[in-house]
């Protein structure tokens, strides 16, 4: 059983036999965490994935040319190759607890693709030991302040991509929808989807409340539309899995669940893994693809401002209820 808890980023619960891995793309922020820690990691346990077009971005380049005199294991992949980069981390990860009793993994996921990361916590259920941990990073970024500069990405396609659909079609569908400020692509979404009921949610800084606020205006008329919306704080990701997973358990009684995450990666990762972690037929969870020819990237830079929870196996005979298996407990 996956058992999530908070994590407090504190530069002294890192040392150098721990593996950590990241990924360097168009987003200055991609590479600020590793700047953080890179003291108290050895290279020789760090891997690093780097976007193919990352020539494209000088400060990348630069930084990437850096980390090569490191000696640390560096793999160039497409945006795409979500198999391959998760089989890699696997890999890497069942490499290591092959030559020791207990291992603590650290992966920064602020650059990944969504493809990338939110399948990983189900992939290490059935690989990782009880003593091991895993811990997730997102170095939170600054956006463009209006509604004007921030470029839409657009939709491509739609994805299944994970849950157990009811195959009743009789049934109503409830969409849980999460919003960012990406407010053409939403509107998109939901026209799309044509959902029978809208639940609306949002992840925010607490810290920063106008960052709330603005959510709230560039999509008032989505939330005007939404039967329900909840605000979820950045700080607290145990909380927002177990906040999903009880809306999506009480929402089910009314017809399927559909949850669509966007917006911060946090809240993305929470929202996709409550199918997995609910196993319940009749809900389950899409990912929507930028589309290509729309996509603009824009340059990340970070606030400095870092989140984290790990993950850590307990066995069924040991473990608290379902509903415990998600704490708001801050450790490390």
């Amino acid at each position: 059983m996956i058992f999530i808890e908070n994590t407090a980023y504190i530069k002294e619960h890192f040392n150098e036999s721990d593996l950590y891995i990241f990924a360097i793309g168009y987003e200055h922020r991609s590479y600020y965490f590793y700047d953080q820690v890179l003291l108290k990691l050895n290279s020789l346990n760090t891997l690093l994935f780097v976007f193919d077009d990352y020539e494209d971005y000088n400060y990348a380049s630069r930084k990437i040319s850096e980390i090569k005199k490191c000696n640390c294991k560096i793999e160039r992949v497409h945006y795409s190759d979500h198999q391959d980069v998760q089989k890699k981390i696997i890999k890497t990860i069942v490499d290591m607890i092959a030559t020791n009793d207990s291992i603590t993994v650290h992966i920064d996921y602020s650059s990944m693709p969504r493809s990338w990361y939110c399948r990983l916590p189900i992939l290490l259920k059935d690989v990782l030991r009880e003593n091991d941990r895993v811990h997730f990073w997102y170095s939170e970024g600054q956006y463009p302040e209006s509604r004007e500069e921030y470029p839409s990405a657009g939709i491509e396609d739609f994805s299944f991509f994970s849950g157990k659909p009811s195959l009743q079609i009789d049934n109503s569908r409830v969409h849980i929808l999460a919003l960012g400020y990406d407010v053409v692509r939403t509107e998109a979404i939901v026209s799309i989807t044509d959902p029978s009921v809208l639940v609306a949610c949002y992840a925010y800084n607490p810290v920063r409340q106008e960052r709330q606020e603005r959510i709230k205006i560039v999509n008032n008329h989505l939330l005007s539309r939404a039967a329900m919306s909840l605000a979820l704080r950045l700080d607290d990701f145990s909380f927002m899995v177990s906040k999903m997973c009880d809306t999506a358990n009480e929402l089910l009684a009314t017809g399927d669940v559909i949850l669509i995450p966007d917006g911060p990666k946090p809240l993305i990762f929470a929202i996709s893994l409550v199918p997995d972690l609910l196993n319940k037929p009749g809900i389950t969870c899409l990912h929507v693809a930028r589309n290509k020819m729309h996509f603009k990237p824009v340059d990340v830079t970070p606030t400095g401002v870092i989140y984290g929870f790990s993950i850590r196996i307990i066995s069924k005979e040991f473990a608290p209820p379902p509903a415990l298996c998600v704490t708001r407990e801050q450790c490390c």
